[in-house]
């Protein structure tokens, strides 16, 4: 990946941390009266909480191993998960965040550089 490759997929990555926590922020910032959480909630915080840990994995091993290119698959395999889940349960924000991250950043990680002169 050349340099404005990593740094577009760099801010793709934090947009995508962002979106992902408002539902863990919620959670947390909640009432001091526990509420029982339903099936949606539940899977709503578990699915954005996978996404956000595989976005962050993404970005350190994209920052430390800037040649490395093996994080895509994971990255893409769980994005691809969390959208199916969001399809499922009738959550389409969900699905259209999972869906757009997990086309986007591969297809930009995959770009290939400038050719050799």
């Amino acid at each position: 990946m050349n340099r404005w490759q990593r740094a577009v997929v760099g801010v793709l990555l934090l947009l995508e941390m962002g979106v992902v926590a408002q539902p863990a922020l919620r959670a947390g910032l909640a009432e001091v009266q526990p509420r029982p959480v339903g099936p949606a909630q539940g899977m709503l915080l578990a699915a954005t909480t996978i996404l956000l840990v595989t976005a962050g994995t993404a970005l350190v091993t994209m920052l430390v191993r800037p040649f490395s290119r093996t994080w895509v698959a994971t990255y893409a395999g769980a994005h691809a998960a969390a959208a199916g889940l969001g399809w499922a349960h009738g959550m389409p924000l969900l699905t259209l965040v999972a869906a757009v991250a997990a086309v986007a950043v591969p297809a930009l990680v995959l770009l290939p550089g400038k050719p050799p002169q």
